[in-house]
């Protein structure tokens, strides 16, 4: 541009960043175009517009269709692309692998028609060394010359590229975890709970009894759940939709849809979520089908009962030739027999334990434990418990001191067993003789039992699943410590059956307290 034009015009071209300093210093003199003193009004005017515009914005002008774009609109350009060799270039000579399918376009507008609109269009351009799919939402506008005829094309466009695949990703995505739910035969749900609409995909409309276009409502819904199960789900649902519960959902139940005489047994999973009032807003999850699991979980539990009935017989039998032994030997003239009696004597009664240990578990799985609830001091249960550890096999000291006597409504059998389950794990996990201490104080209406070792103590991150069925921790040298993992477990389920509550501190090298509780019988 010669400097008497550009003095001219330069309320036309001032502004505009990158671009407007282009378009200021192009000799537009060596173009069909001319100097933009020569320039139409129209023209001066719509360049003017789009430097200054911060949304992308390009023109065609004249026969030629020569062209300009701001900044807004440089970046869809690319690197390596047409960029800046595009500004003043003629449109067939800039864009010749679109052009077949703009070019209609352009002349539709430059012929008087319609301006176009198209949104999340697919047009190929050639940029950053290589040609890309680029995606666009673009209108194509006329604009009039001095004449009143269409002197130019007017392009106010946006590149969607992101967004579309953006969207295609999630799409794809989903299509993925439908293909997972389908795979995992899994039923999903979406609970409004404003509206109480509940949706439901075609597996868990089929579990329901319900057709693929049914709508379903939940109290259609939580009708199908088996009577003996209904307020319990109710109540975790309504649970999870408040806000203090975190909105995490977990139950297992059974359904029994009316055209159906099986029952289906279902876990169900969700979570609800929460606007800024703490009210919910959504409740969404899936159901498994696990009938299939319980039933095995029944074969199993009944396997494990038929076993440990038929290894009691003999195991009892033992115990009780052991007993005669014991009672007719010698221990002055026979030293080593009455010893190796008394460690076989210990080992019958572990195995006895562990059996009573399966059995208990398979009782609780099947639903059948009895509590035999009955009142006495658990001072007293206590001392009985610890009399069975006075032995000569036993180096482990044991301390208590009796506190207050305090009465629980509480199965007797059942509660010793939790202690001696405790205590026997804190023998065991022992280190150099150290005692082994018990005590028993009243708390919040509650008697808490402790038991407390200076032992191997529990890693941090075994410390929260100590109380899970099976588990087992390491020693130091990470080597699984002898035992089923079960013992724990069943300490934590008859508690929990007595209401109350079982929890462990521990601090790795230094030992462990384990600690229950029990409701009293008054505070």
């Amino acid at each position: 541009m010669t400097r008497s034009s550009l003095s001219a015009n330069a309320k036309y071209f001032k502004d505009g960043g990158e671009m407007g300093e282009l378009t200021r210093n192009f000799d537009w003199s060596k173009s069909v175009l001319g100097s933009p003193e020569k320039w139409p009004q129209s023209l001066l005017t719509t360049v003017n517009i789009i430097l200054r515009s911060k949304f992308p914005m390009f023109l065609w002008w004249g026969k030629e269709l020569i062209q300009f774009y701001n900044d807004a609109y440089r970046p869809s350009l690319g690197n390596e692309g047409k960029h800046p060799v595009a500004l003043g270039q003629k449109g067939a000579e800039c864009w010749p692998e679109i052009w077949p399918t703009i070019k209609p376009l352009i002349d539709q507008v430059m012929g008087g028609g319609a301006s176009t609109w198209s949104e999340d269009q697919l047009i190929p351009i050639y940029r950053n060394g290589r040609v890309e799919d680029v995606y666009w939402t673009f209108s194509y506008s006329g604009v009039d010359d001095e004449n009143g005829a269409v002197g130019g094309v007017l392009v106010i466009c946006s590149e969607t590229t992101k967004k579309v695949k953006a969207y295609d990703e999630v799409e794809q995505a989903k299509k993925e975890l439908e293909f997972a739910i389908e795979a995992a035969e899994l039923g999903t749900w979406d609970l409004n709970p404003q509206t109480n609409r509940f949706i439901g995909n075609q597996r868990l409309k089929a579990w329901f009894g319900l057709s693929a276009d049914d709508e379903v409502e939940l109290p259609k819904a939580t009708s199908i759940i088996a009577e003996a199960d209904r307020p319990r789900v109710l109540d975790a649902i309504g649970e999870a939709m408040t806000y203090s519960s975190g909105g995490s959902y977990d139950i297992d139940y059974i359904i029994q849809p009316p055209d159906n005489p099986i029952p289906r047994h279902v876990r169900a999973k969700g979570k609800a979520l929460f606007n800024t009032d703490l009210q919910a807003i959504r409740f969404s999850g899936i159901l498994q089908d696990i009938t299939e699991q319980k039933k095995d979980e029944v074969r199993k539990n009944d396997f494990i009962a038929m076993v440990s009935h038929e290894l009691k017989t003999p195991l009892t039998s033992l115990k009780a030739y052991v007993q005669v032994l014991m009672r007719k030997a010698n221990i002055k003239s026979d030293e080593f027999s009455a010893a190796t009696l008394i460690k076989l004597d210990t080992q019958v009664n572990k195995m006895a334990g562990l059996i009573n240990s399966f059995l208990d578990v398979s009782r609780l799985d099947s639903g059948k434990i009895h509590l035999d609830k009955k009142e006495f001091l658990i001072n007293d249960l206590i001392l009985e418990v610890l009399e069975t550890f006075f032995a000569p096999v036993i180096i482990t000291p044991l301390h208590f001191k009796p506190g207050p006597d305090l009465t629980v409504m509480a199965d007797r059998e059942k509660i010793g067993q939790v202690i001696n389950n405790l205590v026997s794990n804190a023998i065991k996990y022992n280190v150099g003789g150290m005692p082994v201490a018990l005590s028993c104080h009243k708390e919040d209406g509650r008697a808490i039992i402790c038991v407390s070792d200076q032992g191997l103590g529990i890693k941090e991150e075994d410390l929260p699943h100590v109380f899970e069925r099976f588990y087992r921790v390491n020693d130091e040298q990470g080597r699984s410590i002898s035992g089923f993992g079960i013992g724990l477990y069943l300490c934590w389920e008859l508690i929990h059956f007595h209401d109350g509550e079982i929890y462990a501190e521990s601090e790795w090298g230094k030992g462990s307290v384990f600690s229950f509780s029990l409701p009293l019988i008054s505070d």
